[in-house]
């Protein structure tokens, strides 16, 4: 019961945030900003404790069942974005992108199961922690890359002028680059993660690489993003193509990692581990 309560409120305060971005991009108030950076703050940690409360009752990470998985993305991806606007200011305003995109995927988390899954003792092993983290970062770093390139398409059409909104927002270049950037941070993650996870495949289940469903699915994303840092490094692959190949690659991802698993039974998809 605790643990739906803070849920709640985490997802409320994730509503205000939200709200409050909308209102400071629009109207160009600094206060709105400030509640939305406070309810994104107090959001987080409401949520925390709904994780931990979790976390207690199972015995084991928020990394098993379609809930946990998505509920903790949420978390990682809130706290990296708050992280990263606390680091560069100018970019307080992908709240407006980032907070509604954090609470509807709450929304859809609840959708899945909320029983207790235990994890087997074969399954248990710090590999799988490090797997874990890795996952989180990936999903973290490319939920603000397509933010930031959502942005970009925006200014894009008026051919970056000035309109009265989207001049709050940084130019098309900066939004270019730190977009690129962010997708390298998640290429790296997301190579590590498939690395940890072929370890702990090993360990759990006695074979590096068996071709699992999700093995298969997360090599494919891993290819994907390769050939747009390919292009990007030796075609030079900015701007428009750049941000529409990013926001593709992220749709993409999402249903790999959160659609597929129902359609495609495996040994990963058994525990819906990520």
């Amino acid at each position: 019961m605790t643990e739906v309560i803070f849920f709640w409120l985490g997802l409320g305060s994730y509503v205000v945030s939200s709200i409050g971005y909308m209102v400071a991009l629009v109207f160009g108030r600094k206060n709105p900003r400030r509640v939305a950076v406070v309810a994104a703050t107090a959001g987080l940690a409401m949520h925390s404790v709904a994780l931990g409360v979790r976390w207690m009752e199972t015995g084991h990470g928020p990394y098993i069942s379609t809930y946990e998985i998505i509920s903790s993305d949420v978390w990682i991806a809130v706290l990296f974005f708050i992280v990263f606007q606390w680091r560069a200011r100018r970019f307080a305003n992908l709240g407006v992108l980032v907070m509604p995109l954090s609470f509807l995927l709450m929304g859809f988390a609840l959708t899945g199961s909320r029983d207790v899954r235990l994890l087997p003792p074969t399954l248990r092993s710090a590999w799988l922690v490090v797997h874990v983290v890795f996952a989180k970062l990936t999903v973290a770093s490319m939920v603000v890359a397509v933010a930031l390139s959502v942005f970009y398409l925006l200014k894009d059409r008026r051919s970056c002028s000035e309109s009265p909104i989207l001049a709050k927002v940084p130019d098309c270049a900066v939004l270019d680059d730190f977009s690129y950037r962010l997708t390298v941070f998640g290429f790296i993650a997301l190579t590590i993660m498939i690395i940890t996870g072929v370890i702990w495949g090993n360990y759990a289940w006695g074979s590096y690489w068996s071709w699992d469903p999700a093995q298969t699915w997360s090599l494919v994303v891993w290819l994907v993003y390769g050939i747009y840092l390919h292009g990007r490094m030796t075609f030079g692959w900015r701007g428009v193509l750049s941000a529409w190949y990013i926001i593709l690659s992220f749709i993409f991802a999402i249903l790999a990692f959160f659609v597929m698993p129902y359609f495609v039974k495996g040994l990963h998809s058994q525990y819906m581990v990520g």
